[in-house]
């Protein structure tokens, strides 16, 4: 009995391993992370979006001129086909990790190049859910010595300012017609001005139908800003009527109190955001980028932090949806919006219960009546009201409270 008894428990812990489904299975939205040697591992049983980290940067595909080296994309790519799950590549054009052949060539063939790259990358992976045309635009252009040195020969600033990032959204339109593209940027969460900026670059790109999802980069020195902040940066981006990617979120664990706190404040926030589509967790497992600062999700020992814990309880329960397919959706709606004392739910179904929440996701107020007196407590600002019928359905919607 004594040898049979480990075999036993042993056998008991694979089946649970094998049972265990991504953290966000069955959600309206995707909780994905990096694919890349360090974390992959278990990958599928916690995530179900994949971005490869650097097999897709330009510089590590084509680091010599016409050699490529596709391995490691190819292994992110077909990881994501094999699972289900939505793939996001990353990136077409940056200031960084770029091929250091091509800064020496005339403007003429270095857009023969950008075109021939794009070409390849469309020809070997058709089935692209998200495409990064554009990494970091403000903070790292592809402008200078070091930095691929191809601004101008896509038309450098121009009439617009972003005549060069406009001329590669063209080109990556023509070549992935199918595709929804994306441009990405940092210190956009924590930087109101930088947001503007964005919206306006956004906006240029959008008269044109050349884009499709806007990117915005989680990483800890961004989202160490008031939830305040945060919260005024999503709802500008959302104006704009394009979804919203949360991209590279890392939050910083220097002890697993100070990591679990984090997650509580930052994450509901992004993640019951009505017109945020995803996140994607710059990587989980040690060996991610910012490894010093013991962003990792799973301990060097192999042991679940608290905040993993933590987040797998709250994604289970969560109920955020998207604004995109529901805001003209005749079978719900609060008035008036903004209020004062009361919200009336009007729903084509009887209505079960309403439950207003902030926007880090704690519980207000719960009731059960379609009529609902909102508290003295309700400050002044916006706030998350889910309504779940007796039919089964649960719609959310925003709420502002003057």
């Amino acid at each position: 009995m004594k040898r049979i008894l480990p075999a036993i428990i042993w056998m008991a812990l694979s089946l649970q391993s094998l049972a265990q489904q991504p953290l966000a299975e069955g959600k309206e939205k995707w909780l994905g992370s990096v694919h890349s040697p360090t974390q992959i591992k278990d990958f599928e049983q916690y995530w179900n979006q994949v971005t490869p980290e650097n097999a897709g940067k330009w510089g590590s595909v084509e680091r010599t001129r016409d050699s490529y080296n596709w391995g490691p994309l190819d292994d992110a790519y077909n990881f994501a086909k094999e699972n289900g799950f939505p793939f996001r590549f990353h990136v077409l054009l940056w200031g960084n990790q770029q091929p250091t052949w091509i800064e020496t060539l005339e403007p003429s063939e270095q857009l023969e190049e950008i075109a021939e790259w794009m070409d390849t990358v469309a020809a070997r992976y058709p089935d692209i859910d998200y495409l990064e045309v554009v990494n970091e635009p403000f903070n790292d252009p592809p402008n200078g010595a070091g930095n691929g040195n191809y601004f101008n020969a896509l038309g450098g600033r121009g009439s617009s300012g972003y005549d060069w990032l406009i001329e590669g959204f063209r080109m990556a339109r023509e070549r992935f017609p199918n595709t929804k593209l994306m441009m990405n940027e940092y210190n956009v969460l924590n930087n109101l001005f930088q947001a503007s900026t964005y919206v306006k670059v956004v906006n240029l790109l959008k008269q044109e139908g050349l884009i499709d999802v806007i990117g915005v980069q989680g990483h800890a020195f961004t989202t160490t800003t008031g939830n305040e902040t945060m919260e005024n940066v999503l709802e500008s981006l959302a104006q704009t009527e394009l979804p919203i990617m949360v991209t590279e979120l890392d939050i910083d664990g220097p002890s697993d109190d100070v990591q679990l706190q984090s997650y509580k404040r930052i994450f509901p926030l992004l993640w019951e955001h009505p017109s945020v589509i995803g996140i994607t967790l710059w990587g989980f497992r040690p060996g991610l980028w910012r490894n010093e600062q013991k962003a990792y999700l799973i301990d060097t020992d192999g042991s679940e932090r608290p905040a993993l814990t933590w987040l797998r309880s709250y994604v289970e329960q969560s109920n955020a949806s998207l604004t995109l397919s529901e805001e003209n959706d005749i079978r719900f709606g609060i008035y008036p919006n903004p209020a004062d004392r009361f919200v009336y739910v009007n729903s084509s179904s009887e209505v079960v219960e309403v439950v207003i929440r902030d926007l880090v996701g704690r519980v207000l107020h719960v009731s059960s009546d379609a009529e609902v007196a909102l508290p003295a407590s309700l400050t002044t600002g916006t706030y998350m009201v889910s309504v779940k019928t007796v039919s089964g359905e649960i719609f959310s919607r925003r709420l502002k409270v003057n």
